[in-house]
């Protein structure tokens, strides 16, 4: 009796997981339908504007967490749990101070520095009228993330992975009916991508629990989430927030030195990675929940030698797919995006690197060793960017996908020696 509700258990687990990935899936296919639309519709100068706004708008989005997300997750399924309706609302009221802070900062932060941004760093001062305008968006894309957050911690995986589909959907069939008419002024399409997350949010605001912002908050929630950040989410914050600025850079680096034109080459090469980032996310979703339940040091070889077995089977095949899906390029994007292909190339063959690694990956989380994926992190980015501004001045565009490979094997070979030192060296404990 008990093994069959384990395994109602475990399927009921794999649906959710299920219904997150599907959700992210449509989310970035419409993400990617929308960029082929508008890489066809605008010049290519036009679109690497409309590449570096957004890109500017979602990297300060996703610096604003400082793992207050994580703090959602951690405290407020136990509360939902035991029906501590009041602690809920209490920590709900508490990181929603923080978000509407962090909102109104880098909103008004990024409209007054958006003059600065596009000279200094992106070496592209036209492009401040456009960043000051996509900063109105931030607090969307900041609120609707909580939102989506609190959805997963009630396990409403359906309802959260509605909203992300919608959010993709919404955007891609506003920009295909200006598309179709004929617009070409860019804060038209800079407006959809900007206020869709703001207008779902207020849509389903109804979801928090009702008068959280009135209840009084107290001493022992502050206390607890603080305690949380501190002690597991500090350097997984840390990671992540290298993580972004080292995923980011070499766009910035690519507009200073190249301009805008090489910016939406770029963009366009990076597009059906996005494929490889979902297949990445899925593969983590379902087997670090298996991992995480391993009592012993025994059973942990076994799974990650059968998983990087498995993982390594799938690689080759996706390698011999790689070469051919360069013409999609062509016939997709249309031939004033042909140089993009060289670039996509090197760097699908380098992310293939990031799919072995998996099994490598969840082995360091498995003993708890958030620390090294923080100084991982920081190695990540300080050799990404030195690469960025070594090889781009010399190889041109072909420089960034030089520098990303660089950054995938020290990283394969990062996660291979630590994953293997842990286990040979170290005791393998559940908490």
């Amino acid at each position: 009796m008990i093994e069959w509700v384990q395994s109602i258990f475990k399927k009921k687990a794999l649906h959710q997981t299920a219904f997150v990935t599907v959700g992210s899936l449509i989310n970035g296919v419409s993400l990617l339908v929308l960029n082929i639309v508008l890489a066809r519709a605008l010049s290519r100068e036009v679109f690497g504007i409309f590449s570096l706004s957004v890109l500017a708008l979602s990297t300060a989005a996703e610096l604003s967490d400082f793992g207050l997300n994580l703090g959602l997750l951690r405290f407020a399924p136990y509360y939902i749990a035991t029906n501590q309706t009041e602690k809920l609302k209490q920590l709900i009221k508490t990181i929603w101070r923080w978000r509407v802070i962090l909102t109104w900062v880098l909103t008004v932060g990024g409209i007054v520095l958006s003059y600065p941004l596009a000279k200094y760093m992106f070496g592209q001062a036209k492009v401040a009228p456009y960043l000051a305008y996509s900063f109105l968006g931030i607090g969307g894309v900041i609120l609707l993330g909580f939102l989506a957050t609190f959805l997963q911690a009630k396990q409403r995986f359906f309802y959260q992975a509605s909203v992300q589909s919608l959010k993709g959907f919404l955007r891609l069939a506003i920009v295909v009916i200006l598309a179709i008419f004929g617009v070409e002024n860019l804060f038209a399409y800079l407006s959809v991508y900007i206020f869709v997350p703001w207008i779902l949010f207020i849509v389903n605001y109804g979801v928090f629990p009702e008068k959280f912002r009135t209840v009084e908050v107290d001493g022992e929630v502050k206390k607890n989430l603080h305690s949380q950040l501190a002690k597991f989410s500090f350097w997984l914050t840390i990671s992540s927030l290298l993580g972004i600025i080292g995923g980011k850079i070499d766009q910035v680096i690519i507009s200073h030195y190249l301009g805008l034109e090489y910016v939406a080459v770029f963009t366009v090469a990076w597009q059906f990675l996005q494929i490889f980032m979902v297949l990445n996310g899925s593969i983590s979703s379902v087997l670090m929940p298996k991992i995480s339940s391993l009592k012993n040091k025994a059973e942990l070889v076994i799974f990650v030698k059968r998983v990087f077995k498995w993982v390594l089977v799938g690689t080759i095949g996706i390698a011999f797919l790689i070469y051919p899906s360069q013409y999609l390029i062509n016939f997709i994007f249309g031939q004033k995006y042909v140089e993009a292909m060289p670039v996509y190339l090197i760097l699908a063959y380098s992310m293939l690197l990031n799919i072995l690694a998996i099994p490598l990956s969840m082995t360091i989380t498995v003993f708890n060793k958030t620390h090294i994926m923080a100084v991982a992190a920081f190695f990540q980015t300080v050799i990404f960017i030195i690469s960025n501004l070594v090889f781009i001045p010399r190889y041109g565009i072909m420089g960034a996908a030089y520098a990303y490979v660089v950054v995938q094997v020290a990283t394969f070979m990062w996660n291979l020696i630590w994953s293997l030192y842990l286990i040979k060296k170290k005791d393998f404990n559940i908490v």
